[in-house]
């Protein structure tokens, strides 16, 4: 069966021949550039620089995670059935020349390469990255990474820029242009799924193609102003959010007319959760983002056959039944380790109406720090309980981190492959 007809039938809740597997379709399903590097030597792969794959915010390049691009020997040793139509490394669509011009980085004697946009110094204690000037961020976003574990911290953002707004007129004055896409980044991402549609078996996603909570009303208010906001000055809310559906609306039209043949699902990027709860309460998601998430999933249901993707991070089983109701397709990345959402119960609950988008394997407690036969034993329980009846995609919670042993990465999608096989 081929890779992107496993993935569909999953989606549609039907057992394919094997459980579809992803390894960094979604940039938060894949892997530390770091960890990246130890495990291509494990699997004795030739020496070359490893790509730090970049992520993009509207038509805005970013870094943050600092994650390997996964090249096509991993994806295949590895049986991947889904990749990302913004690759840029084989398989990929065409990019422009200046979207493929990198720059070598030696990171403690491991060859990295990053786009040649990102400005690189070093001081004592690691690197700083400096990101090229956009409209949202002028004079560069700013990254230091810590020479001893690679962390990441973000050392300069352009703050919120309607953290002192005080009325609905200062919210019309904002230039909420700056959110929407350019014909040119569409156009390119248009040739690539295409491309990448007629020359491969891979499934496709395009990943983050809006956000509500996380990346409209928390970047442009700042994350603590943004809560207040919905519980005590909702009209400024309200206010926000509906300037943002315009842009969503007029960015989700011009995804949906020029991909919708080539792309089998769109993902939305929200993280709505925390380790111990919902960051704001179903009544008020409910009140808030119902409607409007109606409304964008409503759209691309009407008008493709695109199947709807939602990530967010936490414990989100409370949204579950809402999402559901308005459309949602698939959910990722299942944390599982989060208050209210054990595996047993969330197929119990929503196995049937939902697409489990991964909770394959604890990356903040097992994968780092278990023993390979752990490993396998986890993942083995994971797979069986998301995987009867269709409706799963196997994939990490969120990015493998870079403290993580090589063969655990390979004994989990060695297990997934093996035990995700349907009879």
């Amino acid at each position: 069966m081929k890779s992107r007809e496993r993935l569909i039938l999953a989606l549609k809740h039907e057992e394919p021949d094997r459980v579809p597997i992803d390894f960094g379709a979604l940039r938060v399903s894949s892997i530390d550039a770091l960890a990246y590097c130890r495990l291509r030597k494990s699997l004795g792969l030739p020496d070359r620089p490893i790509r730090v794959a970049p992520q993009t915010f509207i038509n805005t390049i970013e870094y943050g995670s600092n994650i390997a691009e996964v090249e096509k020997e991993i994806l295949d040793l590895f049986h991947v059935d889904v990749i990302n139509v913004n690759r840029v490394l084989n398989p990929r669509g065409p990019l422009t020349e200046t979207s493929d011009e990198w720059r070598e980085w030696n990171v403690n004697g491991n060859l990295l390469e990053i786009h040649a946009s990102v400005n690189i110094t070093e001081d004592e204690d690691g690197w700083i990255l400096t990101l090229p000037d956009s409209s949202l961020v002028p004079g560069g976003k700013k990254y230091k990474m810590l020479r001893k574990d690679f962390t990441c911290i973000e050392l300069w953002r352009k703050e919120s820029p309607l953290k002192d707004a005080k009325s609905v007129e200062d919210i019309k004055e904002f230039d909420w242009d700056l959110f929407k896409l350019r014909d040119d980044v569409l156009d390119g991402i248009k040739r690539r799924a295409e491309y990448l549609y007629a020359n491969t078996d891979y499934g496709l996603v395009l990943f983050d193609v809006g956000s509500l909570h996380a990346n409209i009303g928390q970047v442009l208010r700042g994350w603590t102003q943004w809560l207040i906001d919905l519980k005590i000055r909702r009209t400024l809310a309200e206010a926000i959010l509906d300037r943002a559906m315009e842009v969503l609306k007029y960015n989700l039209k011009k995804y949906v007319d020029a991909i919708k043949d080539y792309i089998q699902v769109i993902g939305f990027a929200d993280d709505l959760g925390t380790q111990e709860g919902p960051q704001i309460s179903p009544q008020l998601f409910r009140d808030v983002y119902k409607h409007r998430y109606e409304e964008l999933f409503g759209y691309i249901k009407k008008h493709s056959k695109m199947f709807i993707l939602l990530h967010s991070d936490g414990a989100i089983s409370p949204f579950l039944k809402d999402l559901i109701d308005v459309g949602l397709d698939a959910i990722n990345p299942v944390q599982f380790t989060c208050r209210g959402m054990e595996p047993e119960e969330l197929k119990k609950n929503f196995g049937e109406q939902v697409t489990f988008w991964g909770g394959g394997a604890d990356t903040q407690n097992v994968l780092p720090y278990a023993k390979p036969e752990e490993v396998i034993k986890h993942v083995e329980k994971l797979v069986s309980i998301f995987s009867p009846g269709g409706g799963y995609v196997y994939a990490t919670v969120h990015i493998i981190p870079g403290n993580t042993p090589p063969e655990n990465i390979i004994y989990a999608f060695k297990t997934a492959y093996e035990f995700g096989r349907y009879h």
